[in-house]
C-alpha cells in the first residue's frame, strides 16, 4: 500500500477550522477505506482470531453493528470503475464518507447499464456539493426518474407506496417506566402519520379545543394535479418529506390541503384556498347514520374512523352526507390502495366492490337502528 496522506487539494475551506478538519476527516476516511480493503483482500484479521473484517472494523471503530459491513462494502465499491470518482472525491477532502455511502447505495440500486450508472455518479457528486447527506438521500430515491424522465415515475411512486404501506404495518408505540420517576416513549410510524403530528403540536397552543370531531390538520403539499388524479408521482410537504399520490388522496379526506398549483415549468401559478371539509354538523349526522366503520364486518367506533368521500373530491365529489361514509383507518387505507369501489344502493346502504381478480362484491351491513 503506497497511498501517502497529503493536505486536501482543490478544496475551498472558507468555513474556518471546522471546515478544514472535516476536509481532513474525508481524506482520512479514504485512507481507512484502503486499509480496510487490503485487510479484506488478504484476510489479515483471521489469524488474530476475528471471524471477519466486518467484525474487526466494528469492534475497533466502536460504532453500531452496521459500521463494519458498511465500511467493507464502501471500501470495495470505490475501486469499481464507475465509482472511482467517489474515491477521488474522498481523497480530495470535499466529500464526506456519509455522502459517499449514500451515493454507493443509490448507484447499486440502478440497473446494470454502465453508462446510466456513470451519469448517476456524476449527478450525485454534483449535488453532493450542495446538499447534506439527508437531502442527498432524498434526491437519490428519484435518481432513475432524473436520469430517465420518460419511463420511471410510476414505478418510483409504486415503490414509495410500498414503503409507506410497510411502515404502516410495522408502526407501534410503547411507554415504559424508567424506574427514575419518568418513562421511556418509543415508537415508529409512517411519514403519513408523522405529518399529522403537526396538528397535535398546534393544539398545544389553542385557547379552546374543539368539542366535536376535532379540527383537521392543515397541510401544504406541492404536486402536479394530473399526478394526483392519475395516482402517479410525488408530493412534497413543507418540511421536505415525500408522500406518494395514494397517501395524499387519503390525507385529503380528513386534512385541510392547500394546493400549490404549478405550471409546465414548475412556476407557481396559484396557491388555492382551503378545500371544503366535513363540518361538525355533517360529522354528527354521519355518526348518527353510520355509527361505526361501514366496511363489511367492521364495527370500529366513530372515534377510530375517518369521513371518506365515496366519489373523491379530486374527481368532483361533493363534501355532503350523501357522498360520505365512515371508514376506520385500516379500511380507509385499503379502499385507497387496492383500490376498492364503493357503490350506494340506497340512501343509507352501500356495496363494496373489490379490485379486479378478487372475490365478488360485499354488501355493507344495513344501517344500524337509531340510538334511543
Amino acid at each position: 500500500m503506497t497511498l501517502q496522506l497529503e493536505s486536501p487539494r482543490g478544496v475551498v475551506n472558507d468555513g474556518g477550522p471546522v471546515a478544514e478538519l472535516e476536509a481532513l476527516r474525508s481524506t482520512l476516511d479514504a485512507v481507512e477505506l484502503e486499509v480496510v480493503r487490503e485487510l479484506e483482500a488478504t484476510s489479515a484479521v483471521k489469524p488474530e482470531g476475528w471471524a471477519s473484517t466486518q467484525d474487526y472494523v466494528t469492534a475497533v471503530a466502536g460504532g453500531h453493528k452496521d459500521t463494519g459491513p458498511g465500511m467493507v462494502r464502501l471500501a470495495k465499491a470505490v475501486t469499481e470503475p464507475v465509482l472511482t470518482p467517489v474515491g477521488a472525491a474522498l481523497i480530495g477532502g470535499w466529500l464526506s464518507a456519509a455522502k459517499a455511502r449514500v451515493i454507493e447505495r443509490a448507484i447499486d440500486a440502478l440497473p446494470g447499464d454502465a453508462g446510466l450508472r456513470a451519469r448517476g455518479v456524476a449527478v450525485l457528486l454534483e449535488q453532493a456539493r450542495i446538499f447534506d447527506a439527508t437531502d442527498l438521500r432524498k434526491l437519490s430515491r428519484r435518481l432513475v426518474s432524473i436520469l430517465d424522465p420518460e419511463g420511471d415515475e410510476r414505478r418510483d411512486e409504486r415503490a414509495l407506496d410500498r414503503l409507506e404501506r410497510a411502515a404502516h404495518v410495522t408502526r407501534g408505540l410503547s411507554v415504559t417506566d424508567d424506574q427514575a420517576g419518568g418513562a421511556w416513549i418509543r415508537g415508529r410510524c409512517s411519514i403519513e402519520d408523522a405529518v399529522l403530528v403537526e396538528g397535535c403540536r398546534r393544539l398545544q397552543t389553542a385557547d379552546l379545543l374543539p368539542r366535536s370531531h376535532g379540527a383537521a390538520p392543515r397541510l401544504t403539499l406541492t404536486m402536479a394535479l394530473p399526478d394526483l388524479q392519475q395516482l402517479s408521482g410525488f408530493a412534497m410537504t413543507e418540511t421536505g418529506e415525500q408522500l406518494s399520490a395514494s397517501a395524499v388522496r387519503r390525507l385529503c379526506c380528513e386534512a385541510e390541503v392547500i394546493p400549490a398549483v404549478l405550471g409546465a415549468r414548475s412556476e407557481v401559478l396559484d396557491v388555492g384556498r382551503l378545500q371544503r371539509l366535513v363540518t361538525n354538523a355533517i360529522w354528527r349526522a354521519l355518526v348518527v347514520r353510520d355509527q361505526h366503520c361501514r366496511f363489511p364486518h367492521c364495527t370500529r367506533p366513530p372515534l377510530m374512523t375517518h369521513a371518506h368521500h365515496v366519489t373523491h373530491w379530486i374527481d368532483g365529489g361533493a363534501t355532503s352526507l350523501s357522498n360520505l361514509i365512515l371508514l376506520c383507518g385500516h379500511h380507509h387505507r385499503l379502499v385507497h390502495a387496492a383500490p376498492w369501489t364503493i357503490r350506494r344502493t340506497s340512501p343509507n346502504d352501500f356495496v363494496f366492490e373489490p379490485p379486479p381478480g378478487a372475490s365478488s362484491e360485499i354488501s355493507a351491513p344495513p344501517r344500524p337502528p337509531p340510538r334511543e
